[in-house]
């Protein structure tokens, strides 16, 4: 292989065949074209006269030089040329493509893709053996081998990003067995596709078992697709905080963050910026308490990953307590109030409100909490437990003396007294809690022990209300259920005065444990005393179903676990309790892989992906080929047409090269004549490739769906410059809004009201799972839009709209997000268009539910899975067939037949 520059070689030894082109030339000139014969009349007059010798006219010297190029390109075709080639690798040994597939590479995924196939058809065509590894496999993928360069393509194809982390130190582990069996080569070249974030001894260890078999290359993505992760979200008063980390600090990058609920409605939004030369970056929101309990998962818009979400489980969803305060003011000595000890181990999991009784019950709280000496007897508090609510008690002098109705068991009187001077019994310590506690799985300190008690009357059910005893197996903590709500009692006080429980970090872990039923759910008992995979997160996170290879997690184990290929990233459940394992822990950090690793050779993606040239220099060389021949029947005279039209015809192609449009949405007469003949839906351009990449791609999925379901044949749909474009011949545009959307020009909107005016359907959908009555700012880009055109009064749209039925009957309209409020007009019948709506405004990202290529694969996820993206289909072609019939399944002149229909079905 032979470079020069960015240009190289694979068989430079036909680059020799150019030394013959002069040879050509000369033999060119020798050889004059064929003569042109012409008829002349009176030829039998100049029969007998004597021929005077001709020379036949040398051929022209620029067609020579035409044929000269053709040779020339044949020539360096032969010497197959390559662009931004790997010099470095040698191509007579086989190829290891290692590629990073963990959540980090979400960013630049598709450009490492590309890298990667550049590669492989590269190895295919020079005959390579080639071994593609991704670094996110698990351990026990060991059956790998060296094989046909095709084989691995269909491999990389058919790959999907991985939730977790690459595991490059196992990776080095599965190489070494892989190299180890028989049949394995001794010497390969690697190029390692990385994602440019380092794992300190795991690269290392790659890197020196790679170099000792052959060359690395390392390819490094470009610095603004180096990965994000959300290593932290907090927990404020009035909201909540989150920190993002970053590799690479060369470059400012703009982040945008959605906070969003278990049904996929985005809650809030935060926007913020990575400064030059800056790693981190915090933000903060504010929202009321009620919101941010409702929030299951933060993500990263743009850049959206594993990594870049945060899901949450009990411990985010912080529950409303009612702290009783006592009459007597029990927190006048803080340090040894039981009202202190109390607050204190609740603050860390609930959002806290003191006072009496009316005033916690006026705040709505989930769970009462009621030390010793704030005891009350009061109807109202049966009545909150009796309707959901959990009442935390805790025993005291007061409760030893007289018990009262509302607790799990009953009580002796007096207590029981340990480590007195008139007692011969030592203090005890915790027994180890069972597999049918909600407590199971917490570890139980040794210096948390018990001095007094309440004790509980024994009985038949005494045992299944126990979730704590002590070494002697007397009941420590008992439970309850009175109506649909919880009564927990600790047989001790809140405060040390009967034990050193509330100094130790047992006791918030029990206190959070118990307020997870504070929704009045069952504590289910765990299986085993082991995390369950409930909820598994994708790469691009979002949350599906558990994965086969997920294995469980001991109970004492899970505060440690983190993201791996065994381990996913997901909502994890314990009997009642849930967790979030997330991919970044507090803590983490992003860092550049380094750049001494042994024997590796740097480049970044923007130097170039492979191409090969000897291709388009043959197809261009066939082309000149065919202009040659032409050219050759026109100088001899046998294109009498082409001689006697010459000029008109040249002029001709000139003018037709200068008329072609300079992009595929021009519109011609024909075109617009075309478009009225055709049903086809329309998609308005936005700018960002990636949104309409998705818009063609659903309204694609949509036409196809709607072809092999109904008697609507869309053809192709086609993307409208909504500013220069005639839109009247589309019965329905969707119109994804970004929130920089500009406002229409008067022109624009004028033609946008009369399309609307003349029947036709727009749908704006904002893509971001907006829900009603969020208390959220209105979208700032449709707000610029709708501003532009004359909009009729909207309503949400109501359960008894045509829309559910003009194809589908159906009670649901979701896309790539569930539940999200629709708007129509609120009096279609004044607009004279026969009372159907002109508008569709909603924000389920329609057009991503929609995308499916010709084989029904979904091109984008969708959170519900399958059923949810059937129903956002199914609305699909409701939307195609309410855009061509208008209201004409709410005509009452119809009902009967419908009916019948209904009735035979």
């Amino acid at each position: 292989m032979i470079a020069l520059g960015p240009l190289a070689f694979a068989a430079p030894w036909a680059l020799a065949a150019l030394l013959v082109l002069p040879l050509l030339w000369f033999l060119l000139r020798a050889t004059p074209p064929a003569p042109s014969r012409v008829i002349f009349a009176p030829l039998r007059l100049l029969q007998n006269l004597a021929r005077t010798p001709e020379t036949p006219q040398s051929t022209p010297w620029w067609l020579l030089l035409l044929r000269l190029v053709m040779a020339g390109l044949i020539v360096l075709a032969l010497a197959r040329p390559i662009l931004s080639p790997e010099t470095e690798i040698n191509s007579d040994r086989p190829l290891l493509l290692l590629v990073d597939d963990g959540w980090r590479s979400a960013p630049g995924w598709p450009d490492m893709q590309a890298q990667a196939r550049s590669q492989l058809i590269a190895a295919r065509s020079e005959g390579r053996d080639v071994l593609l590894v991704f670094t996110g496999a698990p351990a026990s993928q060991t059956d790998l081998q060296f094989g046909p360069a095709s084989n691995a393509l269909s491999r990389l194809n058919a790959h999907e990003l991985r939730a977790w982390p690459p595991a490059r130190a196992i990776t080095a582990e599965r190489l070494e067995t892989i190299l180890g069996q028989q049949g394995a080569p001794e010497r390969f070249d690697t190029v390692w596709i990385s994602d440019g974030v380092s794992e300190d001894a795991g690269d290392r260890a790659l890197a020196r078992l790679l170099n000792a078999h052959g060359s690395l290359s390392v390819v490094l993505p470009e610095p603004d697709q180096t990965a994000i992760g959300l290593n932290r979200v907090g927990v404020e008063p009035d909201g909540f905080t989150v920190r993002l980390v970053r590799a690479d600090s060369e470059v400012e990058r703009p982040v945008a963050l959605t906070a969003l609920g278990a049904d996929g409605q985005a809650l809030a939004r935060l926007d913020g910026a990575f400064e030059a030369g800056e790693q981190r970056l915090d933000l903060e929101a504010s929202l009321p308490l009620d919101l941010r309990n409702q929030i299951a998962r933060i993500t990263l818009d743009r850049f959206a990953s594993a990594g870049a979400t945060h899901i949450t489980g009990d411990r985010w969803r912080r529950p409303r307590v009612g702290l009783l305060r006592p009459d007597a003011g029990g927190d006048r000595q803080p340090l040894l109030s039981d009202y202190h000890y109390a607050s204190e181990a609740l603050a860390g999991s609930a959002e806290l409100v003191s006072g009496d009784l009316e005033t916690l019950l006026q705040s709505e709280p989930s769970a009462l909490v009621m030390v010793d000496n704030a005891r009350i007897e009061d109807d109202r508090l049966t009545e909150f437990v009796n309707e959901g609510g959990l009442l935390i008690r805790f025993s005291g002098p007061n409760l030893a003396t007289r018990a009262d109705p509302l607790l799990p068991v009953r009580l002796r009187e007096g207590g029981r007294l340990f480590g007195g001077a008139m007692a011969w019994e030592a203090p005890q310590g915790l027994a180890p809690f069972p597999d049918e506690s909600p407590f199971s799985g917490l570890p139980v300190p040794t210096e948390a022990q018990i001095t007094r008690q309440v004790l509980a009357e024994p009985g038949p059910d005494l045992d299944a209300k126990v979730w704590a005893r002590l070494e002697d197996g007397t009941p420590l903590v008992t439970a309850d259920r009175y109506g649909q709500g919880w009564v927990v009692l600790f047989h001790v006080t809140a405060g040390p005065d009967w034990s050193s429980l509330p100094l130790s970090g047992l006791y918030p872990a029990m206190l959070e444990r118990v307020l997870s039923l504070s929704g009045g759910a069952d504590p289910a008992p765990p299986q085993g005393g082991a995390w369950g995979l409930e909820r598994q997160l994708n790469a691009d996170g979002l949350l599906t179903e558990p994965s086969t290879q997920a294995e469980m997690i001991a109970a004492d184990a899970f505060t440690t676990a983190r993201a791996s290929a065994t381990t996913p990233p997901g909502i994890w459940t314990l009997g009642a309790a849930s967790a979030a394992l997330n991919v970044m822990q507090p803590g983490d950090r992003l860092a550049l892989i380094a750049r001494d690793l042994p024997g590796a050779t740097y480049r970044t993606g923007a130097g170039g992906i492979e191409t090969r040239l000897a291709g388009p220099l043959l197809s261009l060389a066939l082309i000149l080929l065919c202009l040659d021949g032409l050219i050759t029947l026109f100088l001899s005279g046998r294109l009498p047409f082409a001689t006697r039209n010459f000029g008109a015809l040249a002029l001709a192609a000139v003018l037709g090269l200068g008329a072609l449009p300079s992009d595929a949405q021009a519109q011609s007469v024909q075109d617009i004549e075309q478009q009225a003949l055709e049903v086809r839906l329309a998609y308005v351009l936005t700018g960002d490739a990636r949104i309409d990449d998705i818009s063609r791609a659903g309204l694609a999925g949509l036409s196809r769906e709607s072809t092999r379901r109904s008697a609507v044949e869309p053809v192709a749909p086609v993307g409208v410059d909504i500013e220069t474009d005639e839109i009247l011949f589309y019965p329905m545009i969707y119109w994804p809004l970004t929130e920089d959307a500009p406002a229409l020009s008067p022109e624009a909107a004028a033609r946008v009201t009369a399309y609307m005016n003349a029947g036709g359907l727009i749908v704006f959908d904002t893509r971001d799972g907006r829900a009603s009555g969020r208390g959220l700012a209105p979208h700032p880009g449709l707000v610029r839009v709708l501003d532009s055109v004359e909009v009729p009064p909207l309503q949400q749209m109501p359960d008894d709209h045509v829309l559910g039925r003009t194809f589908y009957l159906l009670s649901e309209f979701p896309g790539r997000y569930p539940d999200t409020a629709i708007w129509v007009e609120a009096n279609p019948e004044s607009s004279g268009r026969d009372g159907a709506s002109s508008v569709v405004i909603g924000s389920a990202d329609w057009a991503a539910a929609w995308a499916i290529d010709e084989q029904g694969r979904p091109l984008a996820p969708v959170e519900g899975g399958p059923r949810q993206r059937e129903l956002a289909i199914r609305f699909g072609v409701n939307l195609a067939m309410y855009s061509l019939t208008g209201n004409y399944k709410a005509d009452q002149v119809h009902v009967p037949a419908i009916l019948q229909r209904l009735g035979q079905d």
